[in-house]
C-alpha cells in the first residue's frame, strides 16, 4: 500500500493536485461574475463544514468509542472548518482578515507537514499503522486544508477581500482566542466522559495544537516556542513538575510569530501602506514629502 511520507513521489502529488484546483478554479472563474464567484467559493466551504460532520460514519473516526468527539472542535483547522462559512458572508473586515491569514498559513502548514497522513498516532492514541496515501482520512485530510487554502487565496486573488495593514495585528489576537476555545473543547469533552480524564494536560496524548506543550516528537524543533516561553510557565505553580501552563505558555511565541506572518501579507496584499509604515516605525520623526504638483 502506498503512504505518505516527507518528500516521497505522494507526499509533492497532492502539492501538484492542490495547485492544480486552485489553477483550474482561477481559469473557471476568471470570465464569471462576482455573484457567481462569490457563491462557487461558499459552496467549497460548505462542502468542507459538511465533511467535518460526516467523517464519523467513516473509518477510523466510526471506531472510536465515542467519534462524537471528533465534531467538536478539537483543532484550529475544525474551527476553521467549521467558522469559515460564516466568517466568509461577514461583514467584518477583521474577520475576514483572519479568514485569509488563518486559512492560507494552515493550509500551507498542513501541506508541508501532513501530520495526519504521516503519524502512526490517532486521537492521542497510538495506532500502529500509517494511513494509506489514498485512504479516507488521509483524502479528507487534504481536501479540506486545500479548500482551506484555495477559498482565501481565491479571494484575494480577485480582489474580494481588501485586507489592510492597519487591521493585520487583531488577527493574532483572534488565533490567542481561538486556544482558549480549544482549551475548553477539552475541558468539555473531558467532562462529559469522551475523552479519558488522564490524557488531559498530557502533551503526547489529546494535545490540540499543543496547547498542553511540546508534543515528544516535536521537542527537537521545539526551541523556536520555547526561546520565547519563561521558564516559570513550563512548571506546575503547586507541585513543581514538569507542566506547560494551557495556553498560556504559548501566547508570547504565537503572537511574534504570527504579527510577523501578517507583516508579510501586509507586504504582499498592501504594500504600499505597509511600507509606509515601517518606514515611519523606523523613522519616526521623520515626514513623507509631499508629491510635487
Amino acid at each position: 500500500m502506498p503512504y505518505v511520507q516527507l518528500g516521497n513521489f505522494y507526499y509533492f502529488l497532492y502539492f501538484i493536485l492542490a495547485a492544480l484546483a486552485i489553477l483550474g478554479t482561477i481559469i473557471h472563474l476568471k470570465s464569471k461574475t462576482d455573484g457567481y464567484r462569490y457563491w462557487f467559493l461558499f459552496s467549497l466551504l460548505v462542502l468542507s463544514f459538511v465533511i467535518h460532520f460526516v467523517k464519523i460514519l467513516f473509518s477510523p473516526y466510526a471506531d472510536l468509542d465515542f467519534p462524537a468527539r471528533k465534531l467538536s472542535l478539537e483543532t484550529i483547522c475544525a474551527i476553521n472548518v467549521v467558522a469559515f462559512p460564516f466568517l466568509y458572508m461577514s461583514k467584518s473586515k477583521t474577520l475576514k482578515d483572519y479568514m485569509v491569514m488563518a486559512g492560507m498559513v494552515s493550509g500551507l502548514i498542513s501541506f508541508a507537514y501532513p501530520a495526519n497522513a504521516l503519524n502512526l498516532h490517532f486521537d492521542g492514541e497510538w495506532l500502529g499503522f500509517q494511513q494509506g496515501a489514498f485512504s479516507f482520512e488521509v483524502v479528507r485530510f487534504y481536501l479540506q486544508h486545500a479548500i482551506l487554502f484555495l477559498v482565501p487565496f481565491v479571494m484575494m486573488h480577485f480582489k474580494m477581500h481588501e485586507l489592510s495593514i492597519k487591521r493585520v495585528y487583531r488577527a493574532p489576537l483572534l488565533l490567542v482566542g481561538v486556544f482558549f476555545i480549544l482549551y475548553i473543547n477539552e475541558l468539555l469533552i473531558t467532562w462529559f466522559g469522551w475523552a479519558p480524564k488522564e490524557d488531559l494536560y498530557q502533551p503526547d496524548k489529546r494535545n490540540p495544537s499543543m496547547v498542553f506543550g511540546i508534543r515528544e516528537e516535536l521537542i527537537g524543533a521545539a526551541w523556536i516556542m520555547m526561546m520565547w516561553v519563561p521558564a516559570f510557565m513550563t512548571v506546575h505553580p503547586v507541585t513543581g513538575d514538569p507542566f506547560f501552563w494551557p495556553v498560556i505558555w504559548m501566547i508570547l511565541p504565537v503572537l511574534i510569530y504570527t504579527n510577523l506572518m501578517a507583516l508579510g501579507f501586509g507586504y504582499a496584499y498592501d504594500r504600499k501602506n505597509t511600507h509606509a509604515l515601517i518606514k515611519k516605525w523606523l523613522f519616526p520623526g521623520k515626514r513623507e514629502q509631499p508629491d510635487s504638483p
